[in-house]
C-alpha cells in the first residue's frame, strides 16, 4: 500500500552534497558549488541579540505565531519595503524557515485534487510539498528564448476548474531569473480575472543585482487581497542553519488555518532565534547589502569562466546565488551516459567539483545544470580556474 510521503524524494542535491562529504572526509580538496547556503556570518547585532535571549533565559514556549517584536519588525518591514498591503501584524506568522511555511501553507490551502501552477524548472521542494498538501503540481515552463521569465499565456492556458492558485519565485531558484513588473502585473491580473490565489516566494528578495529593485508581486492591483508572501531569513541575513522565515497573509480563513497548523506542527519557533532575527531587520542593513555586492562578484567571476568553458552555454542571472546552463549536443558524456548527471559526476571526480544536474529541478531541467556561487569567493575563484580546462577534459 502506498503513502503520500512515498511520492517524495531523497532530494538529488542531497546525493550530490552526501558524495562530496564523503570524498572531503577522506581527505580530498572539494568545492562546495551544488547547494545555497551562505558563506557569511550572521550579522553581530543578531548574534548579540541571540546571546542577550540565552543571559536573559528567553528560552520557554513564546506564542504560536511569533514573539510580539519579532511581528512587529516583520510587519513594519513588509509594509514599508514590500509595499504590501496587512492591516497589523496578526497577519504575520513566523515558521521554522520557509520552507515549513509552505509545507504548512499547502496544507492549509488544497483539498485533494487540488492544482498549483508552478514554474518548471522549480526548486524541487515546491512541487513535493503541493503533493503532501494532497494537491497536484501543474509545471509551466520557462523557455531559455524568453529568458526564463514567465509567460502569462502559457500560465493563463493551464488553468483548469480544479486550479486553486498560481506560484510565483522571484529572484526564481535555480536560474536566477527575475520577473518583469510586467509580468507579474499579468499574472495578477490572471489571478483575478480567474478568482485564484497567488504565492509568492521572495526567498531571494534581497540577493539582487545590477541595480534592480525587487518587487513584490503582493504590492500590485489586483493582488493584494489574494496574494500569501513567503520570506526567509536564510539567504537575506545568512541565517540558514537556524530556520526561521514567515508568511504574510491577507485572507482570513486562510490565516486561520495556518495559525492550527503551526500550533500543532511546531507551536513556535525557537524563541532565540526570534530575538535574532528581530535585531537583524531593526538593526543596520549593511551587511545585506555587502553580501549581495559580494554575490555579484562571484556571479562575474563564475560566468565568465563557463562563457569561455566548452559543452556549456549559461544564463547569467539577475539575482539568487545560482548559474544555470545548458549542456550543449557536443558533451561526451562520462562513464557511458550523457544526461546532466553524467556532467555532475564528471566534475566530482575529476575536480571534485560540486554542481546539481538540472533534472533535479524539475522534467524542463533535463540537460541543463545549476551551479551554486553561495560558497566563499576561494572557492568559487578556484571553481572558475578550473572549470573550463576540467570540462575540455571530457571524453579524453
Amino acid at each position: 500500500m502506498t503513502h503520500i510521503v512515498d511520492q517524495v524524494s531523497l532530494g538529488a542535491i542531497v546525493q550530490v552534497r552526501d558524495r562530496l562529504l564523503a570524498q572531503q572526509a577522506q581527505g580530498r580538496k572539494v568545492l562546495r558549488l551544488e547547494s545555497g547556503d551562505p558563506s557569511f556570518d550572521i550579522p553581530v547585532y543578531a548574534r548579540e541579540a541571540m546571546e542577550k535571549a540565552l543571559r536573559d533565559g528567553l528560552t520557554h514556549y513564546t506564542a504560536s505565531t511569533g514573539i510580539p517584536v519579532l511581528r512587529k519588525a516583520i510587519y513594519q518591514k513588509v509594509t514599508a519595503e514590500n509595499s504590501l498591503s496587512v492591516p497589523n501584524d496578526d497577519h504575520v506568522v513566523v515558521t521554522n524557515g520557509a520552507m515549513h511555511g509552505l509545507y504548512i501553507l499547502f496544507r492549509a490551502l488544497l483539498d485533494s485534487g487540488d492544482e498549483v501552477i508552478l514554474p518548471d524548472p522549480m526548486w524541487t521542494e515546491i512541487a513535493e510539498n503541493i503533493r503532501l498538501g494532497g494537491g497536484r503540481p501543474v509545471p509551466v515552463v520557462l523557455r531559455e528564448e524568453r529568458g526564463y521569465q514567465y509567460d502569462p499565456v502559457d500560465i493563463e492556458a493551464a488553468i483548469t476548474p480544479r486550479t486553486k492558485a498560481i506560484f510565483v519565485n522571484t529572484p526564481q531558484n535555480p536560474i536566477g531569473a527575475v520577473a518583469a513588473r510586467e509580468t507579474l502585473e499579468a499574472i495578477a491580473q490572471i489571478a483575478e480575472r480567474h478568482n485564484l490565489l497567488l504565492i509568492s516566494d521572495e526567498a531571494y528578495e534581497h540577493v539582487i543585482y545590477d541595480g534592480v529593485k525587487h518587487l513584490s508581486l503582493g504590492s500590485l492591483p489586483g493582488a493584494q487581497d489574494r496574494t500569501i508572501s513567503v520570506y526567509s531569513m536564510s539567504k537575506t541575513y545568512a541565517m540558514s542553519g537556524l530556520r526561521l522565515g514567515y508568511l504574510v497573509i491577507n485572507d482570513p480563513a486562510l490565516l486561520e488555518r495556518i495559525k492550527k497548523l503551526v500550533r500543532c506542527t511546531i507551536n513556535g519557533v525557537n524563541s532565540v532565534t526570534q530575538y535574532g532575527a528581530a535585531a537583524a531587520l531593526n538593526g543596520p542593513q549593511d551587511a545585506t547589502r555587502a553580501m549581495a555586492k559580494e554575490y555579484q562578484k562571484r556571479r562575474d567571476i563564475l560566468f565568465s569562466a563557463l562563457e569561455n568553458a566548452p559543452y556549456v552555454k549559461p544564463f547569467k542571472p539577475g539575482g539568487a546565488f545560482y548559474i544555470w546552463a545548458r549542456i550543449l549536443p557536443d558533451w561526451p558524456g562520462y562513464d557511458g551516459k550523457v544526461d546532466d548527471w553524467s556532467m555532475t559526476n564528471y566534475l566530482i571526480d575529476a575536480a571534485g567539483i560540486g554542481s546539481s544536474p538540472g533534472s533535479a529541478f524539475g522534467p524542463a531541467g533535463e540537460g541543463c545544470i545549476r551551479f551554486a556561487f553561495s560558497c566563499s569567493t576561494d572557492q568559487v575563484e578556484e571553481a572558475a580556474s578550473l572549470l573550463p580546462d576540467v570540462l575540455a577534459g571530457a571524453g579524453k
